[in-house]
């Protein structure tokens, strides 16, 4: 199932993508996924993130891929929510910023209320899988070391475009992750090479926070390239759909 979030009517509305039509989930994705009525065309409505970005939290992980290092699990920091954008909308290269780098990822888009879940039962608590573009300003990097760790790279305005979609059975752990800039491919990966799984990373997030339904996770990304303005950069997932975003200057 193809689930959307999108503005209808100027209201935000849930729904499910049936051929060219978007029919409405009278009771949102987290209760039930009994359809209603066809609202409209896919066309004509506006897609937004699927979340509720003042409503749900984006708890990301870092360094999922690569080596573990002897490290018992991937890292954990927050996107704030105004980092979050949709499908269409600008990611503004900040004024401050001289390299800014794509992080196409999975996001887990969680199902139902999770705390201290195991391995074994964590997929039961995921509702499907959507695209993410875990966006960085990679020399505040640098430039935050001995300053309390702040993660201001991670945090501008527009740092986390997410979408188009969240798709329901998939196998989170077996998906293309394909990034393109204008249109030519410059990374492409698998979430069969992460170093912890969708049940682990679950898991392991739930022993830290309650997880709440619309919540999102993005698990980690294969690989980062920098962007410039004027960029178009595309994140598509196996399964999910492109999510693509226009780059813009600061104003």
């Amino acid at each position: 199932m193809k689930i959307a979030r999108f503005l209808w009517q100027g209201q935000p509305q849930w729904g499910v993508v049936d051929g060219d039509e978007l029919r409405e989930l009278p009771n949102g994705p987290f209760v039930d996924l009994r359809l209603g009525n066809a609202l409209c065309k896919l066309s004509d409505a506006k897609l937004l993130a699927p979340i509720d970005p003042y409503g749900n939290k984006v708890p990301a992980m870092a360094a999922n891929y690569g080596e573990k290092a002897g490290r018992d699990g991937p890292g954990i920091f927050m996107k704030q929510p105004g980092t979050v954008i949709g499908h269409g909308e600008a990611i503004v290269y900040p004024r401050s910023c001289t390299k800014v780098v794509h992080e196409a990822e999975v996001g887990i888009v969680i199902g139902k209320e999770a705390r201290h879940v195991s391995v074994e039962n964590a997929l039961d608590y995921v509702l499907g899988y959507t695209c993410v573009n875990d966006v960085s300003a990679t020399e505040m990097k640098t430039n935050d070391v001995g300053r309390g760790m702040s993660l201001r790279w991670k945090h501008f305005d527009t740092f986390c475009p997410i979408g188009p979609y969240v798709v329901t059975n998939l196998d989170g752990d077996n998906l293309g992750i394909t990034c393109r800039v204008n249109g030519e491919t410059v990374l492409e990966g698998s979430t069969r090479d992460m170093l912890w799984g969708m049940a682990e990373v679950v898991s392991w997030t739930s022993e830290v926070m309650t997880l709440y339904p619309g919540d999102i996770i993005p698990s980690g990304c294969p690989g980062v390239l920098p962007f410039e303005i004027g960029d178009i950069v595309e994140v598509e997932i196996e399964g999910v759909g492109t999510l693509s975003n226009p780059v813009v200057a600061d104003s």
